[in-house]
């Protein structure tokens, strides 16, 4: 019998998004569900975001820049790099998949932390690469357990800071220290920095000011959580000219749509919403955090728009939440039995989540 599809495929599980808000407001009774699982923007994007969106309607007949020509520009110009060190991705998972296009092989190992973002296992996976997974510490990314971890086959390893679904950051000193004992010869170094905007611990690296003296780290950033485009699917990667020369190799030509390129231009033109949101993201996690703590309920430290809460009994917890109008994700489903993640929302609903769980 004729084989048609590759046998990689048999190890990959589809990603279940979930039922729309609407269906499962209508299975639980509730009038309105407000979604806390999947670290979504609690304010909506910038107005300027919306009247640019309403500008560029009418032109979606035509195809979009199929390079992100300006989008690439104004990111370069805000991060002192050059546009041609700049890729930009339907999303950070698109940027996942093309790595994995451009650099793995069968018989290459990809290393990286266990529990961790789902697309990098699955695109080392098609691409026929071996998952070398390394347990975290607890909450934190164990980076000499990685390092001991790496091979002469090793194609690449994927860092995770703040970490999803621990919510934890890498330090400065740590993540140096590992960089450099890589040696001169080190695999790719992919940095995962989507939640990079809510981070307040002074001791967290930026991952962009290394780029200059580690040619082998790309690091990947996203508009969907500080600027709130998760529905226009727009992410970048940054690094050398050479990595980025191998992504668009691999790229589609016209991989980010006209609506996406010109949210995250007038995104970019909003620093004032993005610091309104940091601010909330921020004010309400301390908020959240402390009324945990008040009801002896206990979360990772966490340095994201996101907290990681073990609970007694997730099961219940989650329909109580649900009962009340909150979705939250189950902690199994990222690796975390025991656990909720909850995304931060505005005040009043985190109040809600607190009295819920407290009942």
């Amino acid at each position: 019998m004729r084989k048609l599809w590759r046998a990689a495929l048999d190890s990959v599980t589809p990603y279940e998004a979930g039922k729309p808000l609407e269906a499962l407001a209508a299975e639980l009774g509730v009038a309105e569900l407000v979604r806390l699982s999947a670290n979504e923007h609690p304010l909506g994007p910038s107005p300027r975001v919306i009247d640019a969106l309403r500008r560029e309607a009418p032109h979606v007949h035509l195809y979009p820049d199929g390079g992100s020509t300006a989008l690439r520009e104004a990111l370069g110009r805000q991060l002192g790099l050059a546009p041609a060190q700049i890729v930009i991705g339907n999303g950070a998972d698109e940027l996942i998949t093309l790595i994995a296009l451009a650099a793995f092989e069968p018989g290459d190992e990809v290393v990286m932390p266990q529990p961790s973002f789902e697309p990098y296992a699955t695109g080392a996976t098609i691409a026929g690469a071996r998952m070398v997974q390394s347990p975290l510490a607890g909450y934190d990314t164990d980076l000499e357990d990685m390092r001991r971890r790496v091979t002469p086959r090793t194609k690449a390893v994927f860092l995770c800071s703040p970490h999803n679904p621990a919510a934890t950051i890498i330090p400065r000193r740590a993540l140096l220290a590992f960089l450099e004992a890589l040696g001169g010869d080190p695999p790719l170094i992919v940095l995962d920095e989507a939640y990079h905007d809510f981070v307040d611990d002074p001791d967290y690296p930026d991952g962009v000011t290394l780029l200059a003296h580690h040619p082998r780290l790309l690091v990947l950033r996203t508009f969907s959580k500080i600027a709130g485009l998760a529905g226009l699917r727009v992410g970048y990667a940054l690094g050398s000219l050479e990595t980025m020369d191998r992504l668009n190799r691999v790229r589609a030509p016209y991989n980010v749509n006209r609506l996406g390129q010109v949210a995250a231009l007038a995104a970019l033109g909003d620093a004032e919403h993005a610091a309104r949101t940091r601010a909330l993201v921020l004010e309400e996690r301390r908020f959240v955090m402390a009324g945990l703590a008040e009801r002896g309920i206990t979360c990772s430290p966490s340095q994201a728009n996101f907290l990681l809460v073990r609970v007694p009994d997730p099961r219940r917890a989650r329909e109580q939440l649900a009962r009340g109008g909150i979705l939250v994700r189950d902690g199994a489903a990222v690796g975390f039995p025991g656990h909720l993640r909850i995304s931060l929302g505005t005040r009043e609903v985190n109040e809600r989540v607190l009295k819920l769980l407290e009942e």
